[in-house]
């Protein structure tokens, strides 16, 4: 592989330059273990590619080979007839005569007008039959990647499957639809043709056929020599397209402009490219200099079989009429078998790619909850959580992010989570809500361990908002109902929640109030703040009316007044419920029924503020630096 230039120069703000990589971009290769594909497995790979078909649009798959056939049919027919007229010109007499041979010269007209209707409608087919397939492919790749566990995006490996399951599901279902269907239709017209030529003269089907096979086996080669230049660059393409949408997406543009980012990361993306079409070049050398030896072979067929056509007919072994009609036939069986070649390698090249689309939804299977046994009910309410002797290990790393965590959150309690960044807060809040599983210890849930419970089932009990909490470029309203979506058209349930944030003033002085749509890059859309942003995800949370909610720095963009407020009322606002705040402001959580302190991934302290300010220990330190660094709300 082509490495980075480890010595480039790269462009910094005030036109001065700094050397070296910048510590983000790694250079060291990902090396991808190469799979075994050969020609023994394209019978696997093209029945993949039927059934992927098949089980996209049935029905337009059916309508398609129904019209390859009948395309296929037509050219023999064609041969035949074309055959049969000149032999009778041939004879002379009153065989030979044009009124004798009307009848003949209608019933060809009418088989070309069958072969145009049926080659344009298969075209159209053909396009209705990819979008159908894209459609589905698309659509399964979506099933798979909203159904994993979370932690499946903390592993690179899956990013760069799910990278290649998805291209190929956008790119690559047109290529294999057009590349079945013109194998089955070139298969079709192949065989009709050869019937017409077996009658007419055999030795130029196995002199044509055997010549186009070093053409297709170059081809097979070249089509895998392309798909493992893909595998190979799915980590490079990865942070490529990380560069590209840094440089191109709204959210980062105030920031990359504030620091002159642009032309340094532009350096960035364009290193990656050239080292991409570095290794493309070899790839495509190898390619080539493969296609020409193909090509060369099959490039001497015409001429030879029309040097054996001149022979038989100077010998008189065959007619001025059979040979024309064999002559037609070898043309149009060339270039048939050229069709065939190309059909076949697209579609194995697609198939090459399509079998990542198959191997990443096979190892992801999606079960329909109608298969699945019945997991244990979710409890309906709340009257305990139990976090008992928790840890857990992120996928990238080896040291664990919580170690030994124990903590209990009753019935109606504000329970707080403290700590400095770096402590676990947030990752311990992704565990209680079902969305990362323990590595070690039980979650239990009114005496249920929430492992067995159906995740989906279980969240339904559960308001999260978290610190990177979504701005949804839907209508304001949506913007709130989505915290239970099957409730979306409850207006009233829907205004309440936005009062109970302080969000129903602005959102309903929005040109077109709760309709409007959010984002300015839409036509009509708005935007808001990021603290009114946060207000509507804190709307969210009420709306979805959950007997659990975690809010998580759920004041990070709020002004003091309105921070005040929440922490001040949160007994009120979320009467009756149980409530997780993780916070680092600590002056915000005293009013909890009980701290607990994180450090480390650990639980260092707990207890009431009181307690743990008598105590004088990490809580106390942090809580008097802040207070004598901010301004006390009390």
């Amino acid at each position: 592989m082509v490495e980075g230039d480890k010595d480039a120069t790269v462009p910094a703000a005030g036109g001065a330059t700094t050397s070296g990589p910048p510590p983000h971009v790694d250079t060291d290769e990902v090396v991808f273990p190469r799979a075994k594909r050969g020609i023994r497995r394209l019978p696997r790979l093209f029945a993949q590619a039927f059934a992927l078909v098949r089980k996209a649009a049935p029905r337009q798959l059916a309508i398609s080979a129904a019209l390859q056939v009948v395309l296929g049919v037509t050219i023999a027919a064609q041969l035949l007839l074309v055959r049969h007229v000149l032999s009778r010109l041939a004879t002379g007499g009153g065989e030979g005569t044009f009124s004798s041979l009307i009848p003949a010269l209608l019933v060809l007209a009418a088989v070309g007008a069958v072969s145009s209707f049926a080659n344009l409608a298969r075209n159209e087919q053909q396009r209705l039959l990819a979008e159908q397939v894209g459609r589905y492919a698309t659509g399964r790749v979506l099933d798979v990647s909203s159904a994993v566990d979370l932690i499946a995006y903390d592993r690179p490996e899956f990013a760069d499957r799910l990278q290649r399951a998805a291209g190929n599901a956008h790119s690559r279902p047109l290529q294999v639809a057009n590349g079945l269907l013109g194998f089955l239709g070139g298969a079709v017209a192949i065989a009709g043709l050869s019937v017409a030529l077996l009658a007419l003269q055999p030795l130029f089907l196995v002199v044509v056929v055997v010549a186009y096979v070093p053409a297709w086996l170059a081809a097979n080669r070249a089509g895998r020599l392309l798909h493992d230049f893909s595998v190979l660059q799915t980590e490079r393409d990865r942070r490529r397209s990380y560069l590209f949408n840094v440089l191109s997406r709204r959210d980062e543009a105030a920031e990359v402009r504030s620091y002159g980012l642009a032309r340094y990361l532009h350096h960035w993306h364009d290193v990656l490219y050239d080292e991409r079409i570095a290794d493309l070049r070899l790839v495509v050398r190898r390619r080539l200099r493969m296609a020409i030896v193909g090509q060369v072979i099959s490039a001497l067929v015409p001429p030879a079989a029309m040097g054996t056509l001149v022979w038989l007919i100077s010998e008189g072994r065959m007619t001025v009429a059979t040979a024309v009609a064999s002559a037609g036939a070898l043309i149009l069986l060339n270039g048939r078998l050229s069709g065939l070649v190309r059909s076949a390698n697209q579609l194995y090249e697609a198939s090459l790619f399509l079998e990542d689309f198959t191997d990443f939804i096979e190892a992801f299977p999606v079960t329909d909850p109608a298969d699945q046994a019945p997991p244990t009910e979710a409890p309906a309410g709340f009257k305990k959580l139990d976090v008992d002797h928790v840890s857990f290990t992120y996928p990238s790393r080896t040291e664990p992010s919580l170690r030994d965590i124990s903590i209990t959150i009753g019935a109606g309690e504000v329970v707080a989570l403290v700590g400095e960044n770096g402590s676990g807060k947030t990752t311990l809040a992704k565990l209680l809500a079902r969305l990362y599983a323990p590595d070690q210890g039980s979650i239990r849930w009114d005496g249920v361990d929430i492992a067995t419970i159906d995740g989906d089932q279980l969240r339904r009990s559960i308001a999260v908002i978290f610190q990177d909490f979504v701005q949804y470029r839907l209508t304001a309203g949506e913007n709130v109902t989505t915290g239970r979506h099957e409730r979306y058209d409850d207006t009233e349930a829907m205004e309440a929640a936005a009062r109970a944030a302080g969000a129903h003033g602005f959102l309903s002085d929005l040109p077109r109030g709760y309709r409007t749509r959010m984002g300015p890059q839409f036509m009509g859309g708005s935007d808001l703040s990021v603290g009114q942003w946060q207000r509507v995800a804190l709307a969210r949370a009420f709306f979805r009316d959950a007997p659990f909610v975690i809010l998580d720095e759920p004041t990070a963009s709020l002004d003091p007044r309105a921070e005040l407020a929440l922490f001040g009322n949160i007994r009120t606002i979320f009467a009756g419920r149980s409530v997780l705040v993780i916070s680092h402001r600590f002056a915000n959580v005293r009013a909890a029924d009980r701290i607990y302190v994180l450090a480390g991934g650990q639980v260092v302290e707990q207890g009431s503020h009181d307690q743990l300010m008598a105590a004088a220990g990490v809580y106390a330190e942090l809580f008097t630096m802040q207070a004598s660094t901010y301004l006390d709300p009390a």
